[in-house]
């Protein structure tokens, strides 16, 4: 793919990011599925962190508002919850903080799994990125009623069990999910300046590592010893472990023996939705990690078949393949719900974020002797073989 193409590319899902974006600020997730008519904070804040690294600050910074506009409204229950787990009272999970809001920032009462703390996370290390990138270093004091409770409620319910980054198994507590809150809890203290953030967050950061040493990986979560593809975010972007740490790298082992198909990276073994599809989140996903380890070529195969998905309408679906590979439960979900999501903005996002990543390594100089000299025994790993 030259840089001409893959430059008009990056700009083509910009502009699916911001099309996607409500006047509030508020950013959809799909507009085409009627399940996903909603902003998830999780989701959202990927995307925010895709338009900043665009340099669309303005956008991202409207959805950090509107964020912070709702998160006002549910102030209280915010306060609630925090309070009664403190004093020891057991709570009701469909009772807990919204996963996710309708476009004008109000809640919604059905029967969604509310209780996902993975979302808060996400939106505070978003918020900390996005401050960096136009050079701000505290937080602004509109913004600051709502960093303190949202990190506040991620301190009280850190390593508390709840629904997962795929809002399923509300009964475990779950590796991705406390790699967000460690990216939150992170950015929160260095926003604050309050150090019991940041020791919120070594906490966290210690049951990981002492989940991985003791298995030798990082398990899906407390009740599933499945390997779980969004646990690449234990590296890049939240910096749980290193890259090179020993559990990981199997860990990721496992991801590429385990969720490849011809057309990425699927969720995990035993996923079922829609066939369980490769997801070019995931897969871009993997490409960052890559990047991480200095395999370049494994990032651009990522990049790359990501790229051949896009219909011809520039658009990009949730999940790709799963009718092929497990066309009974493809089609179950087919008759629940429709067709999969075919606009997902979170895949949108995701592909931006890697290719600007390997954008910025291609064209600097040491970028430029990185391709020559790579030699990654990794080099050789690709997507599809299995």
């Amino acid at each position: 793919m030259t840089y001409e193409i893959n430059a008009f590319t990056i700009r083509r899902s910009v502009k699916a990011i911001l099309r996607n974006q409500a006047s509030s600020g508020a950013i959809v997730a799909s507009p085409d599925f009627a399940q996903y008519h909603f902003c998830w904070l999780r989701d959202a804040s990927f995307s925010a962190y895709a338009l900043d690294r665009a340099g669309e600050h303005e956008a991202s910074g409207r959805y950090h508002s509107w964020v912070n506009d709702a998160v006002e409204g549910i102030a209280e229950t915010l306060d609630r919850v925090i309070d009664a787990r403190l004093r020891g009272e057991v709570l009701d999970p469909m009772h807990m903080p919204p996963a996710r809001f309708a476009i004008d920032g109000s809640t919604v009462v059905d029967d969604w799994p509310n209780f996902q703390i993975d979302g808060y996370g996400t939106w505070l290390w978003s918020l900390g990125e996005h401050l960096d990138s136009i050079g701000e270093a505290t937080v602004p004091k509109n913004l600051l009623a709502s960093v303190r409770r949202v990190a506040r409620y991620l301190a009280t319910f850190a390593l508390r069990p709840c629904y997962d980054v795929w809002e399923e198994n509300g009964d475990a507590i779950h590796t991705s999910t406390l790699a967000c809150v460690y990216g939150g809890l992170l950015a929160a203290g260095r926003l604050l300046d309050e150090v019991e953030f940041f020791s919120c967050a070594e906490t966290v950061r210690a049951s990981l590592v002492e989940c991985g040493t003791r298995v030798g990986y990082y398990v899906k979560s407390s009740a599933n010893d499945e390997v779980d593809a969004s646990s690449l975010w234990l590296t890049v972007p939240f910096g749980v472990v290193a890259p090179t740490d020993e559990s990981f790298a199997k860990t990721v082992s496992l991801i590429e023996d385990q969720l490849s198909l011809d057309e990425g990276i699927r969720r995990y073994p035993s996923d079922v939705y829609f066939g369980s599809g490769a997801w070019p989140v995931l897969t871009a996903s993997l490409g960052w990690h890559y990047l991480a380890i200095d395999d370049v070529e494994g990032a651009k195969r990522c990049r790359d078949s990501i790229a051949a998905l896009f219909d011809g309408e520039g658009l990009l679906g949730e999940q790709f393949g799963g009718d092929r590979r497990d066309p009974k439960h493809y089609q179950e979900w087919v008759a629940k719900w429709g067709p999969p999501a075919k606009d997902l903005t979170w895949s949108q996002a995701m592909y931006v974020v890697l290719s600007i990543e390997l954008e910025d390594i291609e064209k600097s100089d040491d970028g430029k002797k990185r391709l020559l000299e790579t030699d990654s025994p990794l080099t050789n790993r690709r997507i599809g073989k299995s």
